[in-house]
């Protein structure tokens, strides 16, 4: 009687077990099964999610009609259902095609496939190469059961499936070297590019680049915009051969051809169409250098302790082929030679008298750069002396050139405590500093060479030294002085090494002077005046630079800060400065993108830019004044 009561439960637990097992199982496949985009409402059918596409020639011309698209609904109740497609997408969201079709239909019960045919010549017009359904509804009568969103299509399609387009590439492309000057070197690369025009008007074919067998790379593009009537024409393009020969690249294959019409749509593209001709880069033309000195200002300083120091900044305008290195003159027997750009030191190497000098970045015609050069030059060689005070001083006013000097300004800082007496040929203007000269439109041709004659007297020089002895000696008894008498007040300010205060301040001038280059950089590329090559590899150079200017100034600022609460209090204003500058500067950008999309009106925006550019002004000034402070 126990057994069978004992066995009686068991069979109850056992059969309660298996009430959920069956439970569970039957979840299963309600939970595997394909939801839609958008949750169906309860109904008679449902979008299974599943569609498929195909492009329909009707007459067989290479012209879809219409894109049919196949719709799958699972029908529970048999009935007459309407599906209707809404829209095509492309590549994002806002590439909107406004076709739409429905079709309604008996359907039986189980999966069926519902056809919706859309609009070919609808979607050619639109210009959108489709890639998404817009919508697609699931009807019964008036009540909507189901829709989906954003669906992909299975197939891919271009938008010459559905139009005939205006213009488009054969596939032809041929090509030779043009010497135009019977001197041996193709001045270009021509390429003959086919078109196939079935509607005259205007077309442009635009080459991509070109690569060697190493896949260097010559970027930049160059185009052809020609006026074409109905049939197969040649559009020729020229590549300029010296742009060939200065990037060294012997080429081999053709990175990309585009068509486009006069809308600046696409209609074509080729992409690395191989050579039928081999070349060598040195087949090809050299560049021809040319370049205007617009303007140089020469500091020649005779040094008490007789040394000839000279100074020459240059103003250059390349007018030819862009340069990335330049040759500069130099006098005989020049030594200890420095050369930098508005950023820092640059490379060189001497020549015979020559100095070539390798440009930080390469400059583009009709651009300009400023280079400061500083050497030094042996007293006996130049300066001859008589009589103990009389010197005569033999120089030309620049040497070495071979272009027109636009402006040529030479000032001569004499030794302290001398005397000018006489110039030959040219009569200076006398400056607080010395004598100055200063002509225009000097050509190489001119006789430059001039004498000054001065006295000095040699007791001035030796005396020189002694009135400094007596300062420091006067300075260090005064420091003495006051070192020893009672402390009344405790100053907190600890002194700043000259040496950290100067490489903050040249750190700082470094750091705009890279943010005005990145400005102007992106102004070029905005203008076309760079290639995007260059353009990535100079912002490249710009931006590491930037990173460690920016770096070393944090270390310096932590030091002088350290140094006292004056010293803080100047970090602080900067850092103060630095942000209102930064913020403005992106107020800038933002309401100038928001002007070019028409969110802001023409008045509000000018003042808005007045109101930025001022605070812009103001972080700088703010900026300049501690900049002064710290130099003090």
């Amino acid at each position: 009687m126990v057994f069978h009561l004992i066995n009686a439960q068991n069979n109850k637990k056992f059969i309660q077990k298996a009430i959920v097992f069956l439970m569970i199982i039957s979840t299963i496949p309600i939970l595997l099964t394909p939801m839609s985009q958008v949750s169906a409402q309860d109904g008679n059918a449902s979008l299974t999610g599943t569609i498929t596409d195909l492009g329909v020639d009707t007459n067989d011309d290479g012209i879809y009609e219409t894109l049919k698209i196949g719709v799958e609904v699972n029908v529970s109740n048999p009935g007459t259902y309407t599906v209707g497609v809404n829209g095509i997408l492309g590549a994002t969201s806002s590439e909107l095609v406004s076709v739409s079709e429905e079709n309604s239909t008996y359907l039986d019960e189980g999966v069926q496939i519902v056809y919706v045919s859309l609009d070919g010549p609808t979607i050619f017009d639109s210009w959108i190469v489709p890639e998404n359904l817009s919508i697609i509804t699931l009807f019964e009568s008036d009540n909507q059961l189901d829709s989906l969103s954003n669906i992909p299509l299975t197939n891919m399609y271009l938008i010459s499936n559905f139009g005939l387009l205006p213009a488009s590439l054969t596939g032809t492309v041929t090509d030779e070297g043009v010497d135009t000057d019977d001197d041996g070197l193709f001045n270009y690369l021509r390429f003959g590019v086919e078109v196939n025009v079935t509607s005259a008007g205007t077309y442009t074919v635009d080459l991509g680049g070109l690569y060697d067998a190493s896949y260097n790379i010559l970027s930049g593009a160059v185009v052809n915009a020609t006026y074409l009537t109905e049939g197969i024409h040649v559009v020729y393009v020229d590549m300029l051969g010296a742009e060939i020969y200065a990037a060294s690249v012997s080429p081999t294959t053709l990175a990309e051809v585009l068509l486009y019409d006069e809308s600046n749509r696409t209609l074509g593209t080729l992409n690395t169409i191989t050579l039928p001709t081999s070349y060598t880069y040195v087949e090809f033309q050299r560049p021809t250098i040319i370049t205007n000195i617009v303007k140089v200002e020469r500091t020649i300083t005779l040094k008490q302790n007789g040394n000839i120091y000279i100074t020459n900044d240059y103003l250059i305008e390349n007018v030819g082929f862009w340069i990335e290195y330049i040759e500069l003159g130099f006098p005989d027997n020049a030594y200890d030679f420095s050369v930098r750009d508005e950023m820092g030191t640059l490379e060189t190497t001497e020549g015979t008298n020559l100095l070539n000098v390798t440009l930080r970045y390469s400059v583009d015609t009709n651009e300009t750069l400023k280079l400061y050069i500083g050497y030094y030059l042996p007293w006996d060689s130049y300066v001859s002396q008589a009589n103990g005070v009389d010197f005569t001083f033999q120089f030309s006013l620049f040497e070495e050139f071979n272009s027109t000097i636009g402006t040529l300004t030479v000032d001569i800082v004499l030794p302290t405590g001398a005397k000018f007496q006489s110039s030959t040929p040219l009569d200076p203007v006398s400056t607080d500093d010395g004598l100055s000269f200063s002509l225009s439109d000097v050509e190489p041709s001119d006789d430059l060479n001039f004498e000054i004659d001065y006295k000095y007297d040699v007791f001035w020089a030796s005396f020189y030294p002694t009135i400094w002895m007596g300062i420091i000696a006067i300075v260090a008894s005064a420091f003495l002085f006051f070192r020893v008498a009672p402390q009344t007040l405790s100053v907190s300010t600890s002194q700043v090494p000259s040496t950290e205060l100067k490489s903050f301040i040249e750190s700082y001038e470094e750091k705009a002077t890279i943010r005005e280059e990145l400005e102007s950089l992106e102004e070029r590329l905005r203008k076309g005046k760079i290639p995007r090559r260059r353009y990535k590899v100079r912002k490249k150079m710009l931006d590491s630079r930037l990173a460690t200017v920016t770096r070393t100034l944090v270390t310096l600022r932590e030091k002088i800060r350290g140094a006292g609460s004056k010293y803080a209090n100047m970090m602080r204003q900067i850092e103060v400065a630095e942000t209102n500058l930064e913020g403005a500067e992106r107020d800038m950008q933002r309401v100038k993108a928001r002007y070019k999309r028409g969110e802001v009106s023409k008045g509000a925006y000018g003042k808005l830019l007045e109101e930025y550019q001022g605070r812009i002004e103001a972080a700088k000034t703010t900026i300049d004044r501690v900049l002064l402070r710290l130099r003090e």
